[in-house]
């Protein structure tokens, strides 16, 4: 008997998208705050290539993390829906 429940691939996505801006964000606050802290750097440069703290790194990190984090979270969902069928 399988009861496994399945994930919504929407809701999935939408969830790991918001946590990733969160991060970002948070990273790009910690950034303007105390510019020395290389870790953030290294985040903010997974989700642009604009100068760090530029108002354009701002908008395309914000917008990659929500599509990358939405296409990660719908692909999650997806594989885990499928695999828990087997």
């Amino acid at each position: 008997m399988n009861n496994v429940s399945s994930l919504s691939a929407v809701a999935a996505g939408a969830g790991v998208a918001a946590a990733l801006v969160v991060i970002f964000v948070l990273c790009a606050i910690v950034q303007v705050i105390a510019p020395n802290v290389q870790a953030t750097h290294a985040w903010i440069s997974l989700f642009t290539s604009a100068p760090i703290g530029s108002a354009g790194a701002w908008i395309s990190g914000i917008l990659s993390s929500a599509v990358g984090g939405f296409v990660a979270g719908w692909v999650f969902a997806f594989v885990y829906n499928r695999a828990s069928k087997a």
